[in-house]
């Protein structure tokens, strides 16, 4: 079981006042130091999955509070362990039976510090939808998949996608304006340096490569959708490492790049089928993204922010079904499978 530790800063005289608090959630460990200014420390050593039972707690208590504050770190190892982590350790209490089924994942707020820096429109992430776009149109033009794979996993238009899918899970209007202009930022960097490229060499539209992103299949919603849950288990759960596979399953770099190629060679028909590719892609993703948030157990923490998150998802869902099911609709009259 993997476990965090929790910082929390307060006013010595409320320092007792954090054990009756938390006193429904299992801490493994606590301990509490003295500091300058009648300020306490306390340390709880944590499950990860009742972090966000804790954090929530801790938010609605230390907000009125001046200069208090919780700060999350991770914690590498444990020894020796927990005795009921131990084998033949003791058996869970009957209170925690509930607790320990919710899904093993990181807390909403570890999640929402992860994304936020996706959303940020700076020069950083210009950059690297500049490179990645060169680099994807270079590997496209020489049939290099490898060259493809490199554009593919540094992935910039992912993050800001997954974003926006948090976004409307937990009904927060700022993030998800941000993610939506950084996403649209990327989208038309991506397919004017295309165009650019597209304009200022020859383009092979038989090129398999370029060929193989011209239509739009079933298998491929499929995918994306498949993709953009995969990735958000992979962050809900804490294993980064895995949105290497998803970054290559469901690449929108190599889509949009074509796309601006093919248009920048007055390939119109197949240019328009690139990005039409590229667009099913971005749908899926953010669709599956919100639902797998949801059977997660992604939510606000008040009543009253759970009440706005839920509007904001129906309503995204909503439209995002709308425009599946057209991209279905267009799949069914044009017969393209697979």
């Amino acid at each position: 079981m993997a476990h965090q530790l929790i910082e929390i800063i307060l006013p010595e005289g409320r320092a007792e006042d954090i054990g009756e608090l938390l006193r429904d959630i299992s801490i493994l460990a606590s301990w509490r130091d003295h500091m300058e200014n009648n300020q306490a420390r306390i340390h709880l050593l944590v499950e990860t999955g009742r972090v966000e039972a804790v954090l929530n707690a801790l938010d609605t208590y230390l907000q009125p509070l001046p200069d208090a504050r919780a700060v999350l770190l991770p914690v590498e190892a444990v020894i020796p362990l927990p005795e009921n982590e131990q084998p033949g350790g003791e058996e869970q209490k009957e209170g925690e039976v509930e607790e320990e089924k919710k899904p093993a994942r990181i807390s909403r707020q570890e999640l929402y510090n992860d994304v936020a820096p996706g959303v940020s429109l700076s020069t950083n992430y210009v950059a690297m939808v500049i490179l990645s776009a060169i680099i994807a149109a270079i590997g496209l033009i020489r049939n290099d998949m490898a060259i493809i794979i490199g554009a593919m996993v540094l992935a910039p238009l992912l993050l800001p996608n997954v974003a926006f899918a948090l976004a409307n899970t937990l009904g927060d209007t700022d993030l998800g304006w941000d993610a939506v202009k950084t996403t649209l930022l990327g989208l038309t960097l991506a397919i004017l340096i295309g165009t650019v490229i597209g304009l200022a060499v020859h383009v092979d539209p038989a090129n398999a490569a370029i060929e193989a992103r011209t239509h739009l299949g079933w298998s491929d919603l499929l995918l994306a959708l498949a993709s953009g849950s995969a990735g958000v288990l992979a962050l809900t759960g804490g294993g980064k490492l895995s949105l290497v596979g998803v970054m290559v399953a469901v690449a929108l770099m190599p889509p949009l790049v074509t796309g601006g190629l093919l248009l920048g060679s007055s390939f119109y028909q197949k240019g328009f089928g690139a990005l039409n590719l590229a667009l099913a892609n971005i749908i899926c993703i953010n669709l599956a993204g919100i639902i797998t948030f949801h059977l997660q157990g992604i939510s606000p923490s008040t009543w009253w922010e759970k009440d706005k998150a839920r509007r904001a998802s129906r309503r995204a869902t909503i439209i995002l079904l709308a425009l599946l099911l057209l991209l279905a609709g267009i799949l069914l009259l044009h017969l393209d499978f697979l």
